[in-house]
């Protein structure tokens, strides 16, 4: 099927980031218009997931690790462990907004964040704004939620809104609070956002059971796995 007049398709190549096996990542890129944003559910429901203005999918060589995973939301029921996790951040305070201008607090909160948490030593002030930039105004239907804890920001997610659903697009958070499970906590947060706003699914982008860093998100069920080019529910 030819492409719309102005997007463009590329495929970029390189050692997979999940896997210290050797595997290489093949990425299939979508560069596309504004207007074409609003088929933005179409797009997730094909398994794609969203990078600043581009969509993307794998179709890694002989690998199939990465399966695109989503929640009914009318259907999902928090598991014990979950609710656990609630109650644990009941004094967290979430503030839900569209993505607006980065404060300093959110700037140094992801550099912490990518020292600590992906080992990334220190990188250029200039690229690290723009990883950050590319985060939170990428797509104008953004939805950030800001996580305070007696008044100090610990997390920052960022939710893409598309027509019938929400996406994760970004977590980021002060990891010196790993016990609390923010990330677990911020998922359960998206997903009751979801509800609140009357859409019928949550995207968690991919499911990768071989990694144990990335399995977690079969722990919300019901989900769905996109397999095959279809939807199953697991």
């Amino acid at each position: 099927m030819p492409l719309p007049e102005n997007d463009a398709l590329f495929i970029e190549e390189f050692p997979c980031a999940y896997f210290d096996d050797g595997r290489i990542a093949r990425i299939e890129y979508l560069i596309t218009d504004t207007d074409a944003m609003r088929s933005f559910h179409q797009h997730l429901a094909t398994g794609h997931r969203r990078l600043g203005r581009t969509f993307y999918r794998t179709i890694c060589r002989g690998c199939s690790a990465c399966v695109p995973i989503r929640i009914n939301v009318g259907l999902f029921q928090a598991r014990k462990s979950q609710k656990r996790t609630l109650r644990m951040n009941a004094d967290i305070q979430v503030i839900v907004r569209p993505s607006g201008e980065l404060s300093p607090e959110q700037r140094e909160l992801f550099s912490n964040y990518l020292l600590t948490k992906h080992n990334k030593k220190e990188e250029a002030n200039n690229d690290e704004d723009l990883q950050l930039r590319i985060i939170h105004f990428g797509y104008a239907r953004s939805i950030e939620m800001d996580y305070y804890l007696d008044g100090r920001l610990i997390g920052v997610g960022i939710v893409d809104a598309a027509q019938d659903a929400l996406s994760a697009n970004y977590f980021y958070y002060d990891t010196g609070f790993l016990r609390r499970r923010l990330g677990v906590f911020s998922i359960l947060q998206e997903i009751a956002l979801a509800q609140a706003l009357g859409k019928r699914y949550y995207y968690l982008g991919f499911l990768i059971e071989e990694n144990p860093k990335m399995a977690y998100k079969r722990d919300f069920r019901p989900h769905e796995l996109y397999l095959s080019g279809a939807w199953k529910t697991v």
